[in-house]
């Protein structure tokens, strides 16, 4: 049997509160490129979003460049080269820049496919135009072809209908999406028959068209139409594909019931809004048959370091982070920290910075803070009533109704901003 690695979702170059993640990520493909020599991986698959945006930074693209030269290498037992690579844009990536260097990666067993475009759909050339990518494990022969379907845009499959019905417009997305593997599939079994088929998608997808995802590692960015439509069911993959590794939901499960359409989910926590826990790969062995046996083995990817959200009050926020610790074999979280306030709280950043813990390889760090105030409704216009029909309002009462409509009603502003406030109205009349 063939055994490849579904992964997706790297987002290289991520910066969540404005930090770089490439400490974490490099500690990844350094974790990945030993898990696919230790697993004897014949395949590696990357389902999209390779990087977090279509002008990756150069930490980035040496990140991406390093692990490819290394993985090529690697010497798999009874091969004379390291393991194939097959990689599609997905919707953050721009699909130019990774076709660009395409010809170049191919001499390190890399096969690349950055976008899509009419022409490139398998009915004629596919296999020219790079979608189709046999493989051969190293050996003389063609053990397992694979479908290298990148994100697909809407207008790039010829879809418009913006005056059909919402139902309408999902049919047409379904046909066409479903027409795009079945074409594949044609012409894969016509130049290889008899070989198993894989394929590759990046898309929202779930158990039936229309679901809606609702947990929040499901969808980050929704894409196509399907964003305004709920999801494509997993009927659009031809049966002959034996299994579809898909990206762009963050989130590791399987799809459909026979366990062959399957999210790997982003390897490495990307925001503070996702979990830290349960960040994997997927080893899948395929049989040599067509429709041999398939086996799906998840191996979770060591957390390398945690984005965390916490919200509260201060004195509920100093608690937690009293109580933080985290083990030795991790980078010190990154903290994003929402403070609910009930006015004006000065020095905020620094006490919030001081009551960071240290542990294992140096202290947390503060990535983003905000501050929360409960409003009130009706508060801005609290005393208005008061005022006699038609006075005017002056400059320090507007700014009196704002206060109150922020920090809530009987909140009044400090003496010395109002000081503050009376310099500026001074300085206005002058």
């Amino acid at each position: 049997p063939m055994r490849l690695l579904h992964t997706s979702d790297w987002h290289l170059g991520v910066e969540p509160g404005q930090r770089s993640r490439t400490s974490e990520h490099r500690r990844f493909l350094e974790w990945l490129c030993g898990a696919i020599e230790t697993h004897a991986v014949d395949v590696l698959v990357v389902a999209g979003d390779v990087f977090d945006g279509p002008n990756p930074s150069a930490d980035a693209l040496q990140l991406y460049y390093q692990f490819l030269a290394r993985l090529a290498g690697l010497r798999r037992p009874g091969s004379l080269g390291g393991p194939a690579v097959v990689i599609v844009g997905g919707n953050h990536d721009s699909a130019s820049r990774l076709d660009a260097p395409r010809d170049v990666l191919s001499a390190l067993h890399a096969h690349v496919v950055g976008g899509y475009s009419q022409g490139r759909d398998g009915s004629i050339d596919g296999d020219a135009a790079g979608l189709l990518v046999p493989l051969t494990g190293g050996g003389s022969e063609v053990r397992l072809v694979v479908a290298a379907v990148p994100y697909l845009n809407d207008w790039r499959l010829g879809v418009r209908g913006f005056d059909a019905t919402v139902e309408e417009q999902r049919t047409s997305l379904t046909e066409s999406f479903a027409g795009v593997y079945s074409r594949l599939a044609d012409r894969a079994q016509g130049l290889y028959p008899g070989v198993p088929l894989i394929a590759t998608g990046h898309l929202t997808c779930l158990p039936r068209a229309g679901d809606r995802t609702t947990d929040e590692d499901a969808v980050p960015v929704e894409i196509n139409r399907v964003g305004s439509l709920g999801a494509l069911g997993p009927t659009i993959f031809d049966p002959r594909f034996g299994y579809v590794a898909l990206g762009h939901i963050h989130r590791s499960f399987p799809v459909d019931s026979d366990r062959r359409v399957w999210y790997s989910g982003t390897p490495v926590q990307v925001s503070a809004d996702e979990s830290a826990e349960g960040r994997r790969v997927l080893l899948v062995d395929v049989a040599d048959a067509p429709a041999g046996a398939l086996r799906v083995t998840p191996i979770p990817v060591p957390l390398t370091r945690r984005l965390i959200k916490v919200r509260g009050d201060l004195d509920a926020v100093e608690e937690w982070l009293r109580h933080l610790t985290w083990p030795d074999e991790e980078l010190p979280p990154s903290l994003f920290v929402d403070v609910a306030v009930t006015g004006p709280t000065l020095r905020l950043s620094e006490t919030v910075r001081e009551l960071l813990p240290s542990g294992a390889g140096g202290r947390a760090t503060l990535d983003q803070l905000r501050t929360s105030v409960a409003r009130v409704p009706g508060a801005a216009f609290a005393g208005l009533e008061s005022l006699p029909m038609g006075e005017a309002i002056t400059p320090e009462q507007a700014f009196r109704f704002a206060w109150r409509a922020r920090y809530g009603d009987g909140a009044e502003p400090p003496e010395p901003v109002l000081q503050r406030l009376g310099r500026l109205i001074a300085g206005e009349h002058r």
